[in-house]
């Protein structure tokens, strides 16, 4: 156990995102904060419920690490002890979003089958958490959680899935933080309640995003280098980012690029001559075993890696709200629809079915009938 009583002996604790705790009885802890050196730690009150094991945690003040303690909002270790003798739970609206989450994984690993059922409880609980920071049952907002549900089908064309694993996450964050709330009597707001999970029959396309060819150039020109290359390869193929990210060098081969792990098995598409030069520029000076797109560090891009550096490159940009990477793909799609190839070239080019193209490109395809036949 930490010594937490002298300045000394927290100076020479190490800088850690936990707190270091001290055990004062019934369920009841004095906790000391170092989240960086220099700086004065924070003093946390931790009131643990016996029955159920779960915890509440609060801030109390800071340590008189680097200045006089005021008995107010700078305490030292003795006033911080009798300032939780006063207290009989710790404020339930200091309880974290993740500490929630981490609650709930401990309480459903006293019934889980199995070492890795209990690891898997936390791990959703680490994964989930990770997006809402320090935020507490009382400055979670109703918006934080819907902008957080709906990125989970961000960078995806088929969405029906993610609303799918969406609504299983929403409704184990729900179950988290209504146990929070229901053990440490928070009286306050429950925002969590007012976001409603995706319904079953969301149209698979009613997110779909197409872009003017206008607006496709100021995105490739507005976005970092190794991203603007990444997009141009989309432009040119339909290809998604997933399957170009894993692409390697010996994969070009003349006017043939091998996919080699799309969601329909590997694929090859084929290229124009004007095409298949670019991608051998790409090519230029990198070993077989390479990814053909790189990042600017020369590493593979990573499962995700293009969603917040586009979200930079568009943040100036007249494009439409929700506008992801994707839109590149759609167009494609469409363009090519529109042209008059046939929807079953399409679909084997870009690695889907006949069935989910016309499912989610028909509403496109009517738009065009003026142009087509006029």
């Amino acid at each position: 156990m930490a010594d937490l009583q002298s300045k000394t002996a927290r100076k020479r604790l190490k800088v850690r995102t936990s707190p270091y705790f001290s055990n004062i009885g019934s369920g009841r802890a004095l906790g000391y904060r170092k989240q960086s050196a220099g700086h004065a730690g924070k003093w946390i009150f931790r009131h643990t419920n016996e029955l159920t094991g779960t915890y509440a945690k609060e801030t109390i003040g800071t340590a008189d690490d680097l200045t006089a303690a005021n008995g107010s909002d700078i305490l030292s270790y003795t006033q911080a002890l009798a300032l939780i003798a006063r207290k009989s739970n710790a404020d339930p609206a200091e309880v974290s979003v993740q500490e929630a989450l981490d609650n709930w994984a401990a309480w459903k690993s006293k019934t889980a089958s199995s070492d890795k059922q209990r690891t898997d409880y936390a791990n959703t609980a680490k994964r989930l958490g990770k997006a809402f920071g320090r935020l507490t049952l009382a400055t979670l907002k109703a918006n934080h959680i819907t902008k957080w549900r709906d990125e989970f089908l961000e960078g995806y064309d088929d969405t029906r899935p993610r609303m799918a694993t969406a609504n299983r996450s929403l409704a184990t964050l729900k179950a988290a933080l209504n146990m929070a709330a229901n053990e440490n009597a928070y009286d306050g707001k429950r925002v969590w309640d007012t976001v409603s999970k995706f319904k079953s029959e969301a149209s698979f396309g009613a997110r779909m995003i197409l872009l003017t060819d206008q607006q496709e150039s100021e995105v490739i020109a507005a976005a970092r280098a190794d991203l603007s290359t990444l997009l141009t390869a989309m432009q040119m193929t339909g290809a998604r980012y997933g399957e170009l990210r894993q692409v390697l060098s010996d994969d070009l081969n003349g006017l043939n690029l091998l996919i080699r792990k799309g969601k329909t098995g590997s694929r090859v598409i084929t290229l124009s001559d004007t095409k298949a030069a670019w991608f051998a520029k790409q090519a230029e000076g990198k070993a077989p075993t390479q990814p053909l797109l790189c990042r600017d560090d020369g590493s593979q891009w990573p499962d995700g890696g293009q969603i917040k550096l586009f979200k930079i490159a568009i943040q100036n940009l007249d494009v439409p709200v929700g506008t992801t990477a994707y839109a590149f793909r759609h167009k494609f799609i469409s363009d090519a629809l529109s042209r008059g190839v046939p929807v079953a070239a399409v679909a084997q080019h870009t690695g889907t079915s006949v069935e989910m193209i016309m499912k989610s490109y028909a509403k496109f395809i009517p738009a065009q009938m003026q142009e087509w036949f006029a």
